[in-house]
């Protein structure tokens, strides 16, 4: 009798541990897929943006002349010939810093960041400094309350803008060397939110 009852037990036992797993891993895979729609709808909402505005996009690969990851510094000439054109350029990356313009625009600082694209890696950093009427990122900021939060995990942009000029500054690096910024100063014409999506 009590053989009979230890095997129920452990068939119980077995079948609770058998059904676990089976939850969770339909659980997990129900997540990946839900995050794979949202990569494709993120994705095609940034190719759409950049149609529609006609941005250049190819801009990274030429200026990494075909390597993954481009050591040697970036020239500015070499930026001016990508950046300063009639059409706008398309930029993934994150916001750093807002700062008020006037009474009607912000100037926005958006930088490159790791998460948002793992395709080409550059030694020099690069950002944008771009103008953008205060109505419209403040509608943007609203629809995504978290956009500061996580850690910057969850914090990228797509952004469409038109660039000036380009200028070079240098910031401390972590050992106390200078690193160097080139940063396009322009005008903002569109933006998303792409979350933690790479590019």
């Amino acid at each position: 009798m009590k053989k009979i009852v230890w095997i129920i037990i452990v068939i119980a036992v077995g079948g609770y541990f058998i059904n676990s797993y089976m939850e969770n891993k339909a659980r997990r895979e129900a997540q990946r897929a839900e995050e794979e729609k949202i990569e494709l709808a993120t994705k095609t909402a940034v190719s759409q943006m950049a149609s529609r505005t006609n941005a250049v996009t190819n801009w990274e690969a030429n200026l990494s002349k075909g390597e993954k990851f481009r050591f040697e510094p970036i020239l500015t000439i070499e930026l001016e010939r990508l950046w300063l054109q009639q059409r706008p350029i398309l930029f993934i990356g994150a916001i750093k810093d807002i700062a008020t313009h006037d009474q009607s625009y912000y100037t926005v600082l958006v930088e490159r960041n790791l998460f948002g694209s793992f395709e080409y890696m550059f030694r020099t950093e690069l950002q944008l400094s771009l103008v953008s009427e205060k109505a419209r990122l403040d509608t943007f900021l609203k629809e995504h309350p978290d956009l500061f939060k996580d850690y910057g995990f969850k914090n990228g942009i797509a952004v469409v803008s038109h660039i000036d000029s380009i200028r070079t500054t240098y910031v401390p690096g972590e050992e106390g060397e200078r690193e160097e910024v080139k940063i396009g100063d322009g005008e903002l014409i569109d933006i998303l939110y792409t979350g933690d999506v790479t590019f």
